[in-house]
């Protein structure tokens, strides 16, 4: 064989011995770890104790009155030995519940029994129109059956404790069904029971609340305490 063909035969089979031989292999080179900043765990807040909601104070329990026994011999009491006031005004659910307070300030001790008679008046001293319906039933429980009470002589002024000796009324209506400033009360005349003379009081009470009554009201007897459900 001449020498030329010999090399390219030779070269031949280096070229074809390269093209069977596999690459090595590319080394992968891992993903890059992201470093970030650390988690901080996420904590309820602390509420300081200014925070914290109030707890809900314990509802007083109203003052329960004593009833005072009628000695033998005790007289009735009559207007002049009497007084009377408008205490206070309460609403709820469209009705309204006003206490009235009578007590003794005569030096000689008497009894009254029953309900007072009640005229409402306006600023030129005449009755307004009004019906009235005496009644143990109201609209938040019911009061005692009419009883004797003693005032006894020489008690605490109207509103202020103690008030066992006094005796209590309480009048219901309603504020949905008009408008109080419609025909607006001045003075009320209260008639002690089993009396023809009454006392003109003021239609505002002790805290300032004026008495209003749509078309008529309800009326309880005279009690001991000032709400019905206590009685």
């Amino acid at each position: 064989m001449p020498r030329r063909w010999f090399w390219l035969l030779a070269g031949l089979v280096v070229l074809t011995a390269a093209a069977c031989t596999p690459s090595p292999p590319t080394t992968v080179k891992p993903s890059p770890v992201t470093s970030g900043s650390p988690v901080t765990p996420v904590s309820s807040p602390t509420v300081s104790p200014s925070e914290l909601p109030p707890t809900p104070a314990a509802i007083p329990t109203p003052t329960v009155y004593s009833r005072l026994p009628v000695p033998a011999g005790t007289p009735r009491c009559h207007t002049a030995q009497l007084e009377v006031a408008f205490i206070i005004g309460a609403a709820a659910a469209g009705s309204v519940e006003d206490t009235f307070e009578m007590r003794n300030k005569s030096s000689t001790p008497c009894w009254v029994y029953g309900y007072v008679g009640f005229q409402t008046l306006d600023r030129q001293g005449r009755r307004l129109p009004q019906t009235t319906n005496w009644s143990s039933k109201t609209y938040f429980g019911d009061s005692e059956p009419p009883t004797r009470i003693l005032l006894p002589a020489s008690t605490s002024p109207l509103g202020v404790e103690p008030r066992t000796g006094h005796a209590f009324f309480n009048v219901f209506t309603n504020d949905v069904l008009c408008d109080f400033n419609e025909n607006p009360v001045t003075n009320i005349d209260l008639w002690p029971p089993d009396e023809y003379t009454p006392l003109t009081i003021s239609a505002k009470s002790a805290y300032g609340q004026q008495f209003g009554f749509c078309g008529g009201f309800q009326l309880n007897p005279l009690q001991i305490q000032p709400v019905p459900s206590l009685g």
